[in-house]
């Protein structure tokens, strides 16, 4: 690695190709992130867009909770996009956390926020190539020597899934 990678993010936020060049350049755990201040306007679009384009009365008024992925183990889910937000917890895992817009197997929208790894990982390069929705859930791998019982993302089998 050549130094820390600052990483300039646009009124997009941190998209999952950024995430993935990362990834791919060993930056990752290094990141720093210089976000562009937001245009008020553009923001006020954004959520009025995303108010309007709601399949769901959930959906449009923000109902429902946000799940930790340690809480989400083993639970299949309908990946549908992925945001990414820079993590305030300093010293320790990735500078940033995937927050996971996923539909459970009997049609509720859940909103499940993961900082490990195996996950951000996976769900960049998912989002990054266009491989949405897809059908996945969190697993959890042995305790390491640690003590940390880390998450990944795998595929939901056939067998999990509604149809």
């Amino acid at each position: 690695m050549a130094g820390k990678a600052v990483v300039a993010v646009g009124a997009e936020g941190i998209t999952s190709a950024q995430v993935v060049e990362l990834f791919e350049a060993g930056d990752i755990r290094s990141a720093t992130f210089a976000v562009e201040a937001a245009d008020p306007e553009t923001t006020a679009q954004r959520i009025r867009d995303r108010e309007l384009s709601a399949s769901s009365l959930d959906e449009l008024l923000g109902g429902g909770e946000v799940i930790s992925g340690k809480n989400h183990v083993g639970k299949p889910f309908q990946l549908v996009g992925v945001e990414w937000q820079p993590s305030d917890i300093e010293g320790e895992g990735l500078p940033l956390y995937a927050v996971l817009h996923a539909v459970s197997p009997d049609g509720e929208q859940l909103v499940i926020t993961c900082g490990a790894e195996g996950v951000v990982r996976k769900a960049a390069i998912i989002a990054a190539r266009g491989w949405l929705p897809a059908w996945v859930k969190i697993a959890q791998g042995k305790t390491t020597a640690a003590g940390y019982k880390p998450l990944d993302l795998v595929s939901a089998p056939e067998s999990e899934r509604p149809f």
